[in-house]
């Protein structure tokens, strides 16, 4: 390695024999890649190069037959489970299902089809309860009747 002073300091260069061979690597290298391209795009679209052998078709053409390696037997359907006569009837229980849901749904729609006020006055309706009167007070005691004495603290 050489040290040689640039405009921008001292830098440490490889030796040219090394940089101009790692370039010449680089320029074989990418001449390679696309003579590997063009004729993997220019190959024949042929048949591969297989020894005729159990796989070979029997017709004689250069096509190849897909065979499994095992033959398996068909699936087998699983049996049929017993029926448990401890377990009750599904049909009973989705049917009886059914109906709760029914009932239910019955029950629901005929609260909703009744009115959720009476009709009453449109004044008292759209009243605020701040714009409403008060109610009149009632009096605490209930007044004396006519010609009976009335009491006061009044002295005179």
């Amino acid at each position: 390695m050489t040290s040689a002073w640039t405009d921008n300091g001292p830098v440490s260069l490889p030796p040219r024999s090394l940089a101009y061979g790692a370039g010449a690597l680089l320029v074989a290298l990418a001449i390679a890649g696309v003579a590997l391209g063009l004729r993997a795009a220019w190959r024949e679209a042929g048949a591969p190069d297989v020894s005729g052998g159990p796989a070979q078709s029997a017709t004689g053409d250069d096509t190849l037959t897909a065979r499994p390696i095992v033959d398996l037997p068909p699936p087998v359907a699983a049996p049929e489970p017993a029926p448990d006569a401890t377990k009750p009837d599904q049909a009973a229980i989705d049917q009886a299902k059914a109906d709760a849901i029914a009932a239910k749904t019955a029950a629901a729609q005929e609260i909703q089809a009744q009115p959720s006020k009476p009709a009453g006055d449109i004044d008292d309706i759209l009243t605020s309860a701040s714009e409403k009167p008060a109610p009149a007070a009632k009096p605490a005691a209930d007044e004396a009747p006519p010609g009976a004495p009335v009491k006061s603290d009044v002295p005179f």
